[in-house]
């Protein structure tokens, strides 16, 4: 065999040597990384699997006891007006959801006047074992009711007809407790201030329709023991039924008060 037949043989060896080597390597680099694989696939199931007794639908159990807690405190709503809209709360129901179903949950009571209404944040209280912990919840309470909206513009002094008014739902959690669910009770008032359409109608927008009106001509009748005496009068102000009302008569210019007690005659008792 000649020397270069040697040298030939020589460099084959080393290079099978050097690709054994790297065959060995890549093996081993790809056992290891089926291992670590294996391993992260075993800790991720044991770390995010659910137990089968996990608590179902935090979200609804949290919504449910918050109604509670709003009813309590306003026995006059009914659970089906209360809406509860959470914010920002995905990770808390996703830490909810790993509990047992056996989960206890509580609104805090901070202090006794708060008011859990519009936009809140309710601290929850989680006990589960010998485990207590707390969750703070932000969300919008909103009471939906229908009520009574002017339809149109309503001018001042006008005599209210059932045209006037639709019904509408509107969060009245934040409003004053005089708002109306029925119009009939307001057709034949009458609107005290001018009322923009599509406002909500309280009770201080609306008042009954005067018996007399001001500047309109009245009897005035003074009455005494034996003694009964008309007069014309012209009316001062607006009357109301058994409301007292200024008069001035019409001979002398003087001004008197009686009570009205009809459309047309203000009695004054002597």
């Amino acid at each position: 065999m000649t020397n270069n037949q040697d040298k030939k043989i020589n460099v084959t060896i080393k290079q099978l040597n050097k690709s054994l080597k790297l065959f060995n390597w890549d093996l081993g680099h790809c056992l290891i990384n089926f291992l670590v694989i294996i391993w992260l696939l075993f800790l991720g199931h044991w770390l995010f699997v659910v137990p089968a007794d996990a608590l179902d639908n935090p979200e609804q159990k949290v919504t449910e006891i918050v109604k509670d807690y709003i009813l309590a405190k306003y026995p006059g709503w009914s659970r089906e007006e209360i809406q509860v809209t959470f914010k920002f709360a995905e990770k808390t129901f996703a830490e909810l959801e790993k509990l047992p179903e056996k989960v206890q949950l509580k609104v805090i009571e901070v202090y006794p006047e708060f008011k859990p209404l519009g936009n809140v944040i309710f601290p929850i209280l989680v006990r589960y074992d010998d485990t207590e912990q707390k969750y703070f919840l932000r969300a919008k309470v909103e009471i939906l009711k229908k009520v009574v909206v002017a339809a149109k513009r309503i001018k001042r002094g006008k005599v209210l007809e059932a045209g006037d008014f639709k019904l509408e739902e509107r969060d009245v959690a934040l409003l004053p407790q005089k708002y109306f669910v029925d119009s009939n009770f307001l057709v034949g008032k009458e609107a005290k201030i001018s009322i923009p359409a599509n406002s909500t109608i309280f009770e201080w927008m609306v008042g009954e329709t005067p018996l007399i009106r001001k500047g309109s001509e009245v009897m005035l009748v003074v009455t005494a023991p034996g003694l009964k005496v008309k007069a014309k009068a012209v009316a001062l102000e607006d009357g109301y039924r058994d409301a007292e009302i200024k008069v001035k008569r019409e001979e002398s210019g003087k001004v008197v008060v009686g009570k009205v007690v009809s459309e047309s005659e203000v009695e004054v008792k002597l």
